[in-house]
Protein backbone atom coordinates (compact mmCIF):
# COMPACT_ATOMS: atom_id res chain seq x y z
CA UNK A 1 0.00 0.00 0.00
CA UNK A 2 1.39 3.66 -0.69
CA UNK A 3 0.89 6.38 1.62
CA UNK A 4 1.84 8.82 -1.43
CA UNK A 5 4.73 9.97 1.31
CA UNK A 6 7.20 7.86 0.31
CA UNK A 7 9.08 6.76 -2.82
CA UNK A 8 7.97 3.56 -4.29
CA UNK A 9 10.34 1.32 -5.00
CA UNK A 10 10.69 -0.77 -8.31
CA UNK A 11 9.58 -3.77 -8.01
CA UNK A 12 11.62 -6.89 -7.59
CA UNK A 13 12.60 -8.97 -10.26
CA UNK A 14 13.07 -12.84 -9.73
CA UNK A 15 15.66 -14.86 -11.66
CA UNK A 16 14.81 -18.84 -11.79
CA UNK A 17 18.13 -20.06 -12.62
CA UNK A 18 18.34 -22.64 -15.44
CA UNK A 19 18.03 -26.31 -15.20
CA UNK A 20 21.24 -28.08 -16.47
CA UNK A 21 21.46 -31.45 -17.36
CA UNK A 22 23.83 -32.22 -13.77
CA UNK A 23 27.00 -34.84 -14.17
CA UNK A 24 28.79 -35.97 -10.71
CA UNK A 25 31.04 -38.00 -10.04
CA UNK A 26 32.16 -40.14 -6.50
CA UNK A 27 35.53 -41.36 -5.45
CA UNK A 28 36.16 -44.80 -4.95
CA UNK A 29 36.47 -43.96 -1.05
CA UNK A 30 33.41 -42.03 -1.42
CA UNK A 31 31.38 -45.39 -2.76
CA UNK A 32 32.92 -47.49 -0.34
CA UNK A 33 31.64 -45.40 2.39
CA UNK A 34 27.87 -45.40 0.84
CA UNK A 35 28.26 -49.05 0.70
CA UNK A 36 28.58 -49.25 4.88
CA UNK A 37 26.48 -46.66 5.28
CA UNK A 38 23.69 -48.50 3.07
CA UNK A 39 24.65 -51.67 3.04
CA UNK A 40 22.43 -53.97 0.72
CA UNK A 41 19.55 -51.52 0.71
CA UNK A 42 19.15 -49.73 -2.27
CA UNK A 43 15.79 -48.34 -0.93
CA UNK A 44 17.10 -44.91 -0.30
CA UNK A 45 19.03 -42.00 -2.10
CA UNK A 46 21.91 -39.82 -1.60
CA UNK A 47 19.93 -36.09 -1.82
CA UNK A 48 23.07 -34.21 -3.00
CA UNK A 49 21.68 -30.02 -2.38
CA UNK A 50 22.88 -26.43 -1.81
CA UNK A 51 21.43 -24.31 1.34
CA UNK A 52 21.62 -20.92 1.50
CA UNK A 53 24.06 -19.89 3.98
CA UNK A 54 27.80 -20.79 5.39
CA UNK A 55 30.36 -18.27 5.10
CA UNK A 56 30.73 -18.28 1.10
CA UNK A 57 27.06 -18.05 0.25
CA UNK A 58 26.09 -21.52 -0.38
CA UNK A 59 26.29 -24.52 1.77
CA UNK A 60 26.71 -28.35 0.54
CA UNK A 61 23.74 -30.86 1.88
CA UNK A 62 23.78 -33.97 2.24
CA UNK A 63 21.15 -36.51 3.41
CA UNK A 64 19.76 -40.11 2.95
CA UNK A 65 16.01 -39.78 2.07
CA UNK A 66 13.61 -42.40 0.49
CA UNK A 67 12.30 -39.79 -1.54
CA UNK A 68 11.79 -35.92 -1.56
CA UNK A 69 8.81 -33.34 -2.80
CA UNK A 70 11.52 -31.16 -4.75
CA UNK A 71 11.82 -31.96 -8.45
CA UNK A 72 14.81 -33.82 -8.78
CA UNK A 73 17.48 -35.45 -11.63
CA UNK A 74 18.18 -38.62 -10.55
CA UNK A 75 21.66 -40.31 -11.43
CA UNK A 76 22.53 -43.92 -10.93
CA UNK A 77 26.36 -43.66 -9.45
CA UNK A 78 27.77 -47.08 -8.92
CA UNK A 79 24.37 -48.63 -8.28
CA UNK A 80 23.08 -45.47 -5.66
CA UNK A 81 20.50 -43.05 -6.46
CA UNK A 82 21.72 -40.03 -6.59
CA UNK A 83 19.25 -37.31 -6.33
CA UNK A 84 20.01 -33.65 -7.61
CA UNK A 85 17.35 -30.91 -6.83
CA UNK A 86 17.14 -29.10 -10.13
CA UNK A 87 16.56 -25.56 -9.11
CA UNK A 88 20.67 -26.58 -7.76
CA UNK A 89 21.85 -28.07 -10.84
CA UNK A 90 23.57 -25.27 -12.05
CA UNK A 91 24.88 -24.95 -9.10
CA UNK A 92 25.98 -28.70 -8.78
CA UNK A 93 26.91 -29.76 -11.94
CA UNK A 94 30.23 -31.23 -12.37
CA UNK A 95 31.68 -31.80 -8.76
CA UNK A 96 33.05 -34.46 -7.16
CA UNK A 97 32.24 -36.38 -4.05
CA UNK A 98 34.80 -37.57 -2.20
CA UNK A 99 35.44 -39.06 1.18
CA UNK A 100 38.16 -37.52 3.58
CA UNK A 101 39.87 -39.20 6.64
CA UNK A 102 41.00 -36.58 9.11
CA UNK A 103 42.53 -36.37 12.33
CA UNK A 104 39.02 -35.67 14.48
CA UNK A 105 37.43 -38.37 12.07
CA UNK A 106 36.28 -37.77 8.66
CA UNK A 107 33.71 -36.38 6.24
CA UNK A 108 32.12 -36.32 2.73
CA UNK A 109 33.83 -33.57 0.60
CA UNK A 110 32.83 -31.90 -2.41
CA UNK A 111 35.37 -30.64 -5.05
CA UNK A 112 33.42 -28.21 -7.16
CA UNK A 113 35.02 -26.88 -10.10
CA UNK A 114 32.44 -24.16 -10.79
CA UNK A 115 32.90 -22.67 -6.94
CA UNK A 116 34.49 -19.26 -7.27
CA UNK A 117 35.25 -19.36 -3.98
CA UNK A 118 34.97 -21.56 -0.70
CA UNK A 119 35.66 -21.41 2.66
CA UNK A 120 38.20 -23.45 5.18
CA UNK A 121 36.04 -25.92 6.16
CA UNK A 122 35.11 -26.76 2.49
CA UNK A 123 31.35 -26.79 3.47
CA UNK A 124 30.66 -23.82 1.84
CA UNK A 125 31.39 -21.99 -1.44
CA UNK A 126 30.08 -19.31 -3.53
Amino acid sequence: MDCGTCDSASPVMMVKPEEVEVNLTMTEKAVAMLEDAFGDDRSHALLVGVLSGGCSGYMYDLQIVESTEQAVQELDISGFRVLVPSASSHLLDGIEIDYVDRLMGGGFKINNPNAESSCGCGESFS
